[in-house]
């Protein structure tokens, strides 16, 4: 019982444009009667958002075929951190779903007064607890692509404090239109790791989080899974440390580099490479004989 992953960024899109064929392969999936979930360490949409702009894409996805690190992160923080207050860096879409939880949310906006946010300078008082209305006891960062020097501030002195230091996902960029990249969460999670001293924990592929819930929400083993995706050290490295075959599909990160398929890095080594979807389809029952 084949069950398909498929990423998002430089997978079936990039910067935002749909890519030729994902549709049509999303489609072949169901004609063969194989299903398939989109997986993706992107927080900044929930379920319904994220349904809503597929729907608009024309890409066949219901709400529960969704599995991204916004939806995860509700999950992972209403099992593990109930009690806790959730300092939130990060898209509104991801404060309402971990809200949706039934956990304490605070933005870097509820704490600061909006001089602070407006002109923070470089002192730490702003920050000090006796400045601060509540003290989170958690700091989950996920992409944010307003976020400004005060709301890095407030994480590290925190951080710093003791709180509980989370991320969505450790991707450094983002392939965007052009061939160009952007900085991704994973940028903004390094700077705080490098001036706080602590290591985030990372909900996000290529750690097994994404995999657990899957697991419990489709009823459906690992072993049976097949990764689709552009990256190595997510998509791939996920595949491998949870017991799943991967593709490799040259539409995004690993782009043209890898198109001979040799000198991958250990750990990332997909079971297949190819260019886009018309060539998987095309070897799908080469590649997949048991689907037939």
């Amino acid at each position: 019982m084949l069950h398909f992953l498929l990423d998002g960024d430089g997978v079936l899109w990039r910067g935002g444009k749909i890519l030729p064929h994902g549709v049509a392969f999303l489609r072949f999936l169901r004609e063969c009667g194989i299903g398939y979930s989109y997986l993706s360490n992107n927080s900044s949409r929930r379920r319904a958002t994220t349904l809503k702009w597929f729907t608009e894409g024309g890409l066949p996805f219901a709400e529960a075929d969704i599995f991204n690190t916004n939806y995860l992160a509700g999950w992972y923080l209403a099992r593990r951190h109930a009690g806790d207050l959730v300092l939130v860096i990060g898209h509104s879409d991801l404060a309402e779903e971990i809200r949706s939880r039934g956990v304490k949310v605070v933005m870097p906006a509820e704490l600061l007064p909006p001089e602070v946010l407006r002109d923070p300078g470089l002192t730490v008082e702003p920050y000090l607890p006796a400045k601060l209305a509540h003290a989170p006891t958690v700091v989950l960062v996920g992409i944010d692509t307003t976020v400004g020097f005060a709301a890095l501030s407030l994480a590290c002195r925190l951080i710093e404090d003791g709180a509980r230091f989370i991320c969505t996902n450790r991707d450094i960029s983002f392939p965007a239109e052009r061939g160009y990249f952007l900085p991704g969460n994973g940028a903004v999670v390094e700077l705080l790791e490098a001036v706080t001293g602590a290591r985030a924990l990372n909900l996000g592929k290529p750690e097994p989080h994404l995999a657990e819930l899957v697991e419990e929400e489709k009823g459906v083993p690992r072993e049976s899974m097949v990764m689709v995706g552009d990256r190595l050290d997510t998509d791939i490295a996920f595949a491998a440390r949870n017991r799943m075959r991967s593709v490799l599909i040259l539409t995004g990160i690993a782009g043209e580099s890898y198109a001979e398929g040799d000198d991958f890095p250990e750990g990332m080594q997909p079971d297949f490479v190819v260019r886009d979807f018309p060539e998987l389809t095309a070897r799908f029952d080469e590649l997949f004989p048991e689907a037939g």
